[in-house]
């Protein structure tokens, strides 16, 4: 993304985020710097950005705070969330978190059978649910983007993604590449 984008999408999100309003902004007011990356009801066109759909609304608030302390970096991100205030944050989450989440396409089946036994082997759904839609700060993971749930599953499990208070990481270092891409065509395909 071109900086001068950049530019525009923070100029644009803070004119609708001023210091100056005393009302409570809506979510279809806050939405608008979001919808670029994360689709304008949560659900992402590119594999790049996480859909927020249907994601749960304590694990946002977890995140979006994470972004605005620096517990999470994101050259894109972190400049956005860092002019909402609480109840934007809040206002964001709910919206999000009462979205319908999209079924994924391209999802390779022979990958998605190995994904669901690597997922039963490992212990996944211990902490996300069996039905890994997560629960209160824990993440949905079932039909998220698949090469964004590779890309944050190898983050994780490098140690360039750690706001997980240290969780993920036994988990993750003992997968491959080739299990990860497996696990992220089984949960995308949920």
């Amino acid at each position: 993304m071109t900086t001068m984008i950049k530019l525009i999408m923070l100029v644009g999100f803070m004119s609708i985020t001023t210091v100056g309003h005393a009302q409570e902004k809506t979510a279809q007011e806050l939405v608008g710097a979001c919808a670029r990356c994360h689709g304008a009801d949560g659900n992402s066109s590119s594999g790049l950005y996480p859909s927020l759909a249907r994601q749960k609304e304590e694990y946002l608030i977890k995140q979006l705070h994470d972004f605005k302390s620096g517990a999470r970096s994101n050259g894109q991100m972190s400049p956005l969330v860092g002019i909402l205030n609480d109840q934007d944050v809040v206002t964001l989450a709910k919206f999000y978190a009462g979205e319908n989440i999209l079924a994924q396409r391209g999802i390779d089946e022979d990958l998605a059978k190995v994904g669901k036994e690597i997922a039963k082997t490992n212990g996944c759904a211990s902490c996300h649910q069996a039905n890994y839609r997560g629960a209160g700060p824990i993440p949905r993971l079932s039909r998220q983007k698949r090469v964004y749930l590779e890309k944050i599953m190898k983050d994780f499990r490098d140690g360039i993604r750690t706001n997980d208070n240290g969780l993920k990481g036994a988990f993750m270092n003992v997968l491959s590449d080739a299990d990860i891409k497996a696990l992220s065509h089984f949960l995308a395909g949920m």
